[in-house]
Formats: C-alpha cells, sequence, structure tokens
C-alpha cells in the first residue's frame, strides 16, 4: 500500500524581503500562532508554540507582495489573485445554489466529462482546513463499470458483516458497545446491510445508484474526518455548480475503512482513512420543488 509522508511535524519557513518591506505590521497581525514579530526594525520569524504552520497568511495580506512562506507543503508560487467582488457569488446566488442542491439518486446514462471531474476536485481543495497541511485526500472513480465494481466490493464486505452481527450475537454484544451503538447496529447498519445484498441480488444497485462517477475522500491520522467530509461538501456544491447531480454515500466508507487491499488498489495511503464517497452524474429525474430543511435543535445564546 502507498504510504506518503506527512509534512505535519515540519515548520514554515518566512522569508522577508527587507528591501520592500514598510514595516505596515499586516503580517503580524494576521498570523495566527504568533510566530512573527517586528524587531530591530525587521519582521523576524520567532520559534515559539506551533511555529509556523504555513497557512500562507502572512504573505496572502502583504500589501508590498514581499513575503514568502515555504514547508508543509507551501510555496510563494501557490499564490494567486483574488478575483474581483463583481465575480463572486452574492448572498442571493449562493442561497439559491444551495437551495436547488437535492441528493441525486436517478442518473443518465451519460458520462461525466473527465475536465468537469477535475473541476470539481479543483474546487473541492479550496476546502478550508483544521491546521495546515491539508492531510486530505480523493480518489476519482470514473465510469460506470468502475462504480459499479467498487459497489461490489462494498455489497461483499456487507455479505460478511451480517454473517457475524447475527441478532443473538448482538444482544450479547451490547452490554460492551452501550445501548446507543446497538441501537444504530440493530435498527440502521444491519437492516441497511440487507437492503444491499437484497437490491444486489435482485441486479439493482443502491450502494451508488448506478452513478457514472464516485469521488472518494479520505485523510490521514494528521487530520480529522472533519476535513474530509467539508472537502466532500464543496465537491457536492461544485458539482451542482456545474449540473451535476450528486449525493453523498456514508454506507461505503466502514467497509472500505476494513478492506486495505481494496484501499491500496484504489491508490489511498496506508494509515488513511476513507470518509465520504460523493456520487455524481446528470439527473436523470428533474426536480421541480425543493423543501425547506431545520435544524434539529437551534436555540439563541443570550448572555450570561
Amino acid at each position: 500500500m502507498a504510504v506518503i509522508h506527512s509534512t505535519y511535524r515540519d515548520t514554515g519557513t518566512v522569508s522577508v524581503d527587507g528591501e520592500r518591506c514598510t514595516l505596515c505590521e499586516a503580517c503580524v497581525k494576521t498570523c495566527p500562532v504568533g510566530v512573527l514579530r517586528i524587531e530591530d526594525g525587521a519582521v523576524r520569524q520567532r520559534n515559539v508554540g506551533f511555529g509556523c504552520v504555513a497557512c500562507g497568511h502572512c504573505m496572502m495580506v502583504c500589501p508590498e507582495t514581499c513575503i514568502a512562506v515555504s514547508g508543509r507543503n507551501l510555496s510563494a508560487a501557490d499564490l494567486q489573485p483574488l478575483p474581483p467582488p463583481e465575480a463572486r457569488a452574492d448572498a442571493a446566488s449562493l442561497k439559491a445554489l444551495l437551495a436547488a442542491r437535492r441528493s441525486v439518486r436517478r442518473f443518465r446514462e451519460r458520462p461525466v466529462e473527465p475536465e468537469l471531474l477535475a473541476e470539481v476536485v479543483a474546487v473541492a481543495s479550496s476546502a478550508p482546513m483544521g491546521v495546515p497541511p491539508w492531510d486530505v485526500g480523493v480518489v476519482t472513480v470514473d465510469g460506470a463499470d468502475a462504480v459499479r465494481k467498487l459497489a461490489g466490493e462494498v455489497v461483499a464486505g456487507y455479505r460478511g458483516m451480517v454473517k457475524i452481527f447475527r441478532p443473538g450475537i448482538l444482544k450479547v454484544m451490547r452490554p460492551f458497545i452501550g445501548r446507543a451503538r446497538y441501537e444504530q447496529f440493530s435498527s440502521f447498519i444491519v437492516p441497511l446491510a440487507h437492503k444491499y445484498l437484497e437490491s444486489w441480488d435482485e441486479g439493482r444497485d443502491t450502494v451508488f445508484y448506478g452513478a457514472p462517477a464516485a469521488l472518494i475522500f479520505h485523510y490521514s491520522p494528521y487530520a480529522g474526518e472533519a476535513d474530509a467530509v467539508i472537502a466532500c461538501t464543496y465537491a457536492m456544491l461544485a458539482a451542482e455548480s456545474h449540473g451535476l447531480g450528486s449525493c453523498m454515500v456514508g454506507g461505503a466508507p466502514p467497509i472500505l475503512q476494513r478492506n486495505r487491499d481494496l484501499c491500496a488498489g484504489l491508490g489511498i495511503p496506508e494509515g488513511n482513512t476513507p470518509a465520504l464517497v460523493l456520487i455524481l452524474g446528470y439527473s436523470a429525474v428533474p426536480f421541480k420543488r425543493g423543501i425547506v430543511r431545520r435544524f434539529s435543535h437551534q436555540q439563541e445564546a443570550g448572555p450570561r
């Protein structure tokens, strides 16, 4: 299985062109970990706390473009101009995009163009991270046959699981796994597994719904599951903006996580954990209306 070195423990390096620096202190004020300060008439990097995490904020705010950050998978070459305000989505257009998005599970027999998949992945890579470097990866599964083959692997994993987690065994395990976990297995995971198996045996794919493409988001031990989930969310919204239907599939990763050979075959580095699968394609059923969603609990915190 492929192993990728993480730069998590590395320290970033800040270089300042003193000839052009005006000591405006913008870099010092924006540094989230406080490693920059003005000392002896120059911007200096201190080795305190985490050290420089190479977030790049200092070189992004510098009005004279005289700061370069390197290390932790970042360089000054990664800087890019910001889109002008008139080119950015305003609140109304963003709200319209979110309102139009639906989870699509019926797809047309039309492949997704490779350049379109690449654009969706590129947008997803711009998602925010916890602490740099961004130890999140993505695997592109392109083509209905490849997606169906992966669905078959997931079904095979669940077929083995249901042999183990029979009702009697689950009841025996209840004192050890707790009530919530027991109810999750007995009322959701096991019934879901049986649904997958029954549908597959009838010739229907209810894992990935015959989608023509899928993106598998995974994360390293130095990242968090939330990082991969946020990246998947960005990809979902990017797909919507390009006229693609999509759906997050959480039933596949638990099987992928237990099949190291399958992960290796997909190119997922050893030690990385699959978090979510996003299936994509052109929707076979046009939606005519949306629906209002609400948080299960929402409360404003007043003064204490």
